[in-house]
């Protein structure tokens, strides 16, 4: 990566200082590292800077979700996404953003080793310089998962780059990236607070909750089990209940922050917002007074037609006829974009570019979910506890009560390990609609290429699978070369 990419407005505060060792004089000039880095406040101010390339728009803010959500079964896109969408290989546009993404996750990383380097150095109490530690690398974990999931190997940093002789580091294999982020996560477990401090931070439970996503990627059942019913047993945490569809608002609407459902959300307002919703909103409906609906779906859409229209879900997440805003008369959308998306909805975005909606990362839901499947998984078929806790996700769905038996409940017999975890991967997919997850529950189980051809008729080839390391790493980073590319490109 070059060293241009590192050195933006937030990093040249803590780059380290270039005067001579003789001079004793402190520059008052400038900030360096050793000048900056002297109060808790200074170390506040350095963890909470690693959430800012991560938030930004070409990365979770808005493009990340949009490539994911058009390489699942249930979307496609238009204008420059066709190509994703269709799976013809991503062409100069895409490749740009995938790097993009790359970029700022490895920003966000850099930012957070330098945290974790230079934070023991301040005078503090050693208990909050543990909890900044900790919240700085429960983020390089965060991010490390987004890049192991999407490159495959890539390089293992854990300490600052600072200098162009730095950035060398070979690709690193999978296994390795994946210890590094358990490793993280531990630590995290420990030393992060039990409680956020506010609304976006992570706490211990927020740690075990990624473990037992990352275990589940990793199909280390038992482990994903635990972890997931360490956050549940907590009591911490429970679903919104939900009586019809327009009270998903309360998950996802504008104004849905510190729920008793949110784990770790990413944290927007209408003054620094999420561009993701501008991505699927239709601008003439009441939900938005912007939108570019660069993903939509089609009637035949395997996944659409499927989906009960009881699901209050179904009912929040698309629609094919809407309020227009400005006249009031009910109308179809156009042939070209049959179904559009309506899940996360802002009527006061004063910009196409800032969208109150927070980017619901984890959320209670998954946690319930994953310790159905990773619980049956271990035992080689459902146990009870792990088909109660795939009903409670359903009946919240369809308006139920998500604590007692319901007429839409799963059966309690008849099931295999892998028709109960076929259940359970389809349950995440509708309630986890347009969260970016989709594509990867279907790489890690296997299910992608089968999936993609019943529901586009299309053929998933080996490049599909990865993104490719962008180049400017491949002729920046000595320990790379071409060889080292990801196939296909």
């Amino acid at each position: 990566m070059k060293y241009s990419t590192y050195l933006t407005a937030f990093f040249s505060i803590f780059c380290l200082a270039s005067c001579n060792d003789i001079l004793e004089e402190i520059p008052k000039d400038r900030l360096t590292s050793e000048l900056f880095y002297k109060t808790k406040a200074d170390a506040i101010a350095a963890v909470n800077a690693i959430y800012q390339p991560i938030r930004s728009g070409t990365c979770m803010g808005q493009l990340y979700c949009a490539q994911q959500d058009c390489m699942s079964d249930y979307s496609t896109g238009r204008g420059s996404y066709i190509p994703v969408g269709n799976y013809q290989g991503l062409d100069a546009t895409n490749i740009g953003r995938t790097a993009g993404f790359w970029t700022q996750f490895y920003s966000s990383i850099n930012y957070a080793n330098i945290a974790i380097q230079r934070i023991p150095t301040i005078d503090m109490s050693s208990g909050d310089q543990m909890s900044l530690i900790a919240e700085a690398r429960f983020l390089r974990a965060f991010c490390y998962y987004q890049l192991v999931r999407n490159w495959g190997a890539v390089p293992l940093r854990l300490e600052p780059v600072i200098t162009n002789e730095q950035i060398g580091a070979p690709r690193t294999p999978v296994d390795v990236v994946y210890n590094a982020i358990i490793d993280d996560l531990k630590a995290g477990e420990k030393d992060l607070p039990d409680g956020s401090s506010q609304a976006g931070k992570p706490n211990k439970l927020t740690a075990s909750a990624l473990l037992a996503d990352v275990y589940l990627t990793l199909g280390r059942w038992d482990l994903a089990r635990d972890k997931a019913e360490q956050v549940i047993g907590s009591g911490k945490y429970s679903l919104i209940e939900i009586s019809k569809a327009d009270d998903f608002d309360k998950l996802f609407g504008a104004g849905a922050s510190g729920t008793s459902e949110e784990i770790f959300h990413l944290k927007y307002n209408n003054q620094n917002g999420n561009g993701w919703p501008f991505f699927l909103l239709w601008d003439k409906t009441v939900f938005a007074p912007y939108g570019a609906f660069v993903l939509y779906s089609v009637p035949s859409n395997p996944f659409i037609s499927t989906w009960d229209v009881k699901d209050l879900r179904r009912q929040y997440d698309i629609f094919s006829t809407y309020v227009n805003r400005t006249t009031g008369a009910t109308e179809t959308l156009p042939n070209s974009t049959p179904i559009l998306y309506s899940k996360y909805r802002d009527p006061g975005a004063p910009t196409n570019a800032n969208f109150a909606n927070d980017y619901p990362y984890l959320r209670f839901a998954e946690i319930l979910l994953i310790y159905a499947e990773a619980a049956s998984q271990a035992a080689n078929g459902p146990t009870p506890l792990a088909i109660e806790r795939l009903n409670m996700v359903k009946r919240r769905a369809y308006g139920f009560s998500s604590k007692s038996p319901s007429t839409i409940d799963y059966p309690s017999t008849g099931w295999t390990a892998s028709s109960f975890r076929e259940a359970v991967v389809q349950e995440r997919a509708y309630e986890q609609f347009m969260e970016g997850k989709r594509w990867l529950d279907l790489k890690r189980t296997g299910k992608a290429a089968e999936k993609i051809l019943a529901a586009k008729g299309l053929t998933i080839k080996e490049a599909h699978y990865l993104w490719p390391i962008p180049k400017q790493e491949i002729d920046t980073n000595p320990a790379l070369s071409q060889k080292d590319q990801n196939p296909g490109y």
